[in-house]
């Protein structure tokens, strides 16, 4: 045996002792153990008990010929890799072709030179290491890939419960989602508004999966918090775009149709931004109505006035809102959904009691079992009165459980603790303190968050909002914030939450005080003395507190304007 470190088993596959001693002569020398096999037969029985790491076989042998062994031993092998080295006299192209059809890697001729024989294994094994290494690899990331799925799984139905669990109004109206990944990037929200209407936002976030849904946990916060206050429609939308403008990277939007239906159903308020047309099917036809908007997210503006839609209503009408992924929709020859059915499909929905039936057969004859590369969603609104909830039944679902306490709870953030705040449900939800409040904290959120940020920006930070009023003005200010948090800040916010139940209901106040100099005359468009004005619209800054203002009963700065107290009462 040689002194060469163990390169592992070698199968000798040859009808010739003589030829089956002198080749593993040669490979004991090179550091391999050696089978030996006679015939075809023998070898795949001796494969079935130990794996050689490299074959050597032999083409002309009697019964089963090499190429028909070679054939087996590859079906057994199932895709793993072993080298497979043909000895052969024949020299014809035809049977060194057969050699490789057969399964094998590489072949050698009789009698061999030694020289060649050596560089044939070296390479061999170069080939075969390559594909166990790969191997290795492949189940690992099989192995992670595998976890990935089970998580991101668990995540989608933790996700989809927050999202979707304070929907209402779900049983009388008719959905088709279907998500061309684990997360659909596409969201539905419905939410009563306090005359008993509903309102309902279909959202279609840029891409699909993890990274298109991300955005839809404030987007879900602040539709139910600002539905429940009955926020105007381009109030929300503006908060909204915010949001989304602050939030998401210069690439990423949400395409959204905004619907509200009063309770007295005389009217539709329709909003569309960049979400393809929304079907109304009347007693006189179909009506489409076009996207008048850009996405949310693209521009820090907020939509413009005039691309809110007003509808009568005279009862029996039906609305139908799509993502653009059912109509791009492809069948088999990548064809689209909207270039091949949907034209013709239109009028045929107008005569059907109910839409999206008929919508959801066609596009299933259109796709077939195409894998379709974006999430796929669709709603059918009834407009009528199942969708409408009695007042006296909202409140009494909102209200606080009977016989709840008062709290008072307080925290102060100092210096480098000040860009560290807290969510309201982090903070108080440990204590229980939010117990019965669930239907308000996101609009508790969305006030705490809104005068905290006002307090450290202009307060401790003394950032201007002007700074905003040019076109990369939203960058350079959040550029500068960061910058001087990474620095170092000195100085203190404190924050004071005070809970008090009333009859059927209950009321928070929420102060905040700096240690800033205040607020000048002007910062932000709101002077201490004159709370009241209205933000310019085309203004892209300065929405903050007529978002508070909104929700809160009441919001009181003091004269030096670094003390505020908002009161949010229900």
């Amino acid at each position: 045996m040689s002194a060469k470190a163990p390169r592992g088993t070698a199968m000798i596959v040859d009808d010739e002792a003589t030829n089956r001693r002198l080749l593993g002569a040669v490979l004991v020398r090179e550091g391999f153990h050696c089978l030996h096999a006679a015939d075809g037969e023998e070898a795949l029985a001796i494969f079935t008990q130990q794996t050689p790491d490299i074959i050597f076989m032999d083409v002309m042998m009697p019964g089963i010929d090499g190429y028909e062994t070679t054939r087996r031993i590859r079906e057994v092998l199932c895709g793993r890799f072993i080298p497979i080295i043909f000895l052969t006299a024949l020299s014809d192209e035809q049977s060194l072709v057969r050699c490789i059809e057969a399964g094998g890697d590489d072949f050698i001729s009789k009698p061999f030179n030694l020289a060649i024989l050596k560089a044939r294994i070296a390479s061999m094994e170069r080939v075969r290491d390559l594909y166990r290494h790969l191997e290795s690899q492949h189940v690992e990331l099989s192995q992670r890939y595998s976890r990935e799925q089970q998580e991101q799984a668990l995540a989608e139905r933790i996700f989809s419960h927050v999202v979707g669990t304070r929907n209402v109004a779900v049983e009388s109206l008719g959905f088709l989602q279907r998500a061309a990944d684990t997360f659909c990037g596409d969201l539905i929200l419905t939410a009563h508004l306090p005359d008993g209407g509903l309102r309902i936002l279909v959202a279609d976030f840029t891409g699909h999966g993890l990274a298109a849904a991300i955005g839809a946990m404030p987007v879900a916060e602040i539709f139910h918090a600002m539905s429940a206050k009955g926020v105007d429609d381009l109030l929300l939308l503006a908060e909204l775009n915010r949001k989304l403008h602050t939030l998401l990277p210069a690439d990423r939007f949400m395409a959204a149709c905004l619907v509200s239906i009063p309770a007295d159903l005389h009217e539709l308020r329709l909003w569309n931004g960049g979400m393809p047309p929304a079907l109304l099917v009347t007693a006189q036809g179909l009506q489409e109505f076009h996207a008048k908007a850009l996405p949310l997210g693209i521009l820090a503006e907020p939509p413009e006035k005039d691309s809110l839609m007003q509808i009568p209503l005279k009862g029996g009408e039906r609305l139908l809102l799509m993502s653009d992924g059912v109509l791009e929709a492809v069948d088999a020859q990548e064809r689209l959904f909207v270039d091949t059915t949907f034209d013709g499909l239109k009028q045929a929905l107008a005569s059907k009691e109910a839409m999206l039936p008929a919508l959801i057969h066609a596009l299933d004859q259109h796709c077939g079992h195409t894998v379709q590369s974006d999430d796929i969603t669709a709603l059918e609104i009834p407009i009528g009165t199942d969708l409408i909830n009695l007042p006296e039944k909202h409140e009494r679902h909102h209200a606080p459980p009977p016989g709840q306490g008062s709290w008072h709870w307080s925290l102060e953030l100092c210096d480098s603790y000040l860009g560290a705040m807290s969510s309201l449900q982090g903070a108080l939800g440990s204590l229980k303190l939010l117990d019965g409040l669930e239907p308000h904290i996101g609009a508790l959120e969305i006030i705490i968050s809104e005068l905290y940020t006002n307090a450290l920006e202009h307060g401790v930070l003394g950032l201007d909002s002007a700074m905003k009023s040019t076109s990369n003005g939203f960058e350079l200010y959040y550029t500068e914030r960061a910058k001087r948090l990474q620095q170092g800040v000195k100085g203190c916010v404190f924050i004071e939450l005070i809970y008090e139940p009333v009859a059927a209901g209950g009321c928070v106040k929420i102060r905040l005080r700096d240690s800033g100099p205040g607020f000048a005359v002007t910062q932000g468009g709101f002077p201490a003395q004159n709370l009241n004005q209205t933000p310019d619209a085309k203004r892209p800054w300065g929405r903050g507190i007529t978002l508070v203002r909104s929700l809160c009963e009441s919001i009181h700065y003091n004269q030096q304007g670094n003390e505020v107290e908002a009161v949010y009462r229900w």
